[in-house]
């Protein structure tokens, strides 16, 4: 069925993701690069409390000699960027295919990035067992890392579906009525 219109619709749950998510990978970017500022002892660690629990279930967050997260942290910006300019070209200048199209490409960037921060994380925990700051509990691991980092391969996987296949509906569409010409 063709749609009705050429213009894509960024649903609102997929707003909500962009700008919530965005203002969390805000927050987590600046801990990663403002560190050692922002760790136990540092002049702004009053602002990143919460990281001193979560070094213990993500050791790359308290290793300064990692690069992998220095550069997922980039990558976070970039994203998050992206994911925020989606929103303003969708809703102020009323850019709606650049607006969703931009989405779609900072949702794939967000779930390739979380996919390859997943695997990271399994094969490099168990080479240095040596570095995990502190015993962490199975639980703990879980639902301080597994569960919540989880979120940023749900919702993007589900905004790169729900835009694509508008996307390809559309272009579709404007294919079909390009041939009946």
């Amino acid at each position: 069925m063709a749609p009705k219109s050429t213009h894509c619709v960024m649903p609102l749950w997929a707003t909500t993701w962009a700008v919530i998510s965005s203002l969390i990978c805000i927050y987590d970017a600046t801990y990663v690069l403002v560190r050692p500022r922002s760790m136990a002892k540092g002049d702004l660690f009053h602002i990143f409390f919460p990281y001193a629990k979560y070094i213990t279930v993500d050791p790359l967050y308290g290793n300064l000699k990692n690069a992998f997260v220095i550069g997922q942290s980039w990558m976070n910006c970039v994203e998050l960027t992206l994911a925020l300019l989606s929103v303003v070209l969708y809703y102020v200048l009323r850019k709606r295919n650049t607006g969703c199209f931009l989405l779609l490409i900072a949702s794939t960037m967000t779930w390739s990035k979380t996919v390859l921060y997943f695997i990271h994380d399994y094969y490099e925990r168990p080479l240095h067992p040596q570095d995990l700051p502190i015993k962490i509990e199975t639980w703990e691991y879980y639902c301080m890392f597994i569960l919540p980092s989880s979120l940023w391969v749900v919702f993007p996987f589900l905004c790169m579906w729900s835009i694509g296949g508008q996307i390809l509906t559309i272009l579709n569409s404007i294919n079909e009525k390009t041939k009946t010409k």
